[in-house]
């Protein structure tokens, strides 16, 4: 079903799994994400943010997306061709602007964030709170089915 995988499938998905999997547990409790990431308030956001080991965050993550990393991981060093600045630079870039959305952007309901810290816990209804992509859901997915866009009516989700 869509629930078990289709948001797993792609290169992006699959180049992220260690990083959730294997990385972010070694520096900060899979608890302590989803405290933040449950969040009610953007206040409430900020100050489980400011109990959370940033600085080793910031350094796995910059090393998760160093150009040597992602190309171990088999993406593409083309992906670098038109850049300006250094590659390696780049992971640096990303993990200032995730900074920025993590104090700055509320996390409620937010899957991509929830995505990007939790993996596929972000999907588990069993695990609270629970992000995916409405779109994504049997109930989102069959809004869809029934609604004006013809071109879904007859597919179905086993």
């Amino acid at each position: 079903t869509l629930e078990d995988g289709i948001s797993w499938c792609g290169r992006l998905d699959k180049f992220f799994i260690p990083y959730h999997k294997d990385g972010l547990p070694t520096v900060v409790s899979p608890e302590a994400v989803d405290r933040f990431c449950a969040a009610e308030t953007l206040e409430e956001q900020r100050e489980v943010l400011q109990q959370l080991p940033m600085n080793d965050i910031g350094e796995l993550t910059r090393q998760y997306l160093s150009k040597k990393n992602v190309a171990k991981h088999g993406r593409s060093e083309a992906q670098y061709k038109f850049l300006e600045q250094p590659a390696d630079d780049v992971s640096t870039i990303y993990w200032k602007q995730m900074c920025r959305v993590c104090h700055d952007v509320p996390v409620k309901d937010n899957f991509y964030l929830s995505w990007f810290l939790r993996g596929s816990r972000g999907f588990d209804p069993n695990i609270k709170p629970n992000y995916a992509p409405p779109y994504l859901t049997r109930d989102g997915f069959n809004k869809l089915k029934v609604s004006e866009l013809h071109y879904y009516k007859d597919w179905s989700i086993e």
